[in-house]
């Protein structure tokens, strides 16, 4: 796979880790529990690789690169990852990977959710 030049890098892309909390009505509600912004590309897949997505039931539209930090935006870092937003996008986190084994870049396979409010 081809790694994004610096210049690729164009799109805040801000992560969104949530977890379930018990509520007072014996239900649980979502909180978020972490959040941060870096610097990534996103591209939408292509429809070879949508229809295979789909047909196992894990829609993937659009791919997100972003650089590897340590810490933070390594694939074992995200493995809580449940939403990823951009310009008032939402996504959901199907598949997170290490571009070409390199620590360098950190590709999500996201499926787009819809409109941020």
């Amino acid at each position: 796979m081809i790694e994004p030049l610096s210049g690729d890098m164009n799109s805040r892309i801000t992560f969104e880790f949530r977890k379930s909390v018990p509520n007072t009505k014996g239900g649980f509600d979502e909180v978020t529990t972490n959040t941060f912004t870096v610097w990534g590309r996103i591209e939408p897949v292509g429809f070879q690789v949508f229809w295979g997505s789909a047909q196992i039931e894990q829609t993937v539209t659009h791919r997100i690169f972003v650089r590897a930090i340590p810490g933070k935006t390594y694939p074992q870092d995200l493995t809580k990852l449940v939403k990823v937003s951009s310009e008032g996008l939402k996504y959901r986190v199907r598949r997170v990977l290490d571009v070409n084994s390199a620590h360098r870049f950190t590709l999500l396979e996201v499926q787009a959710e819809g409109v941020t409010l």
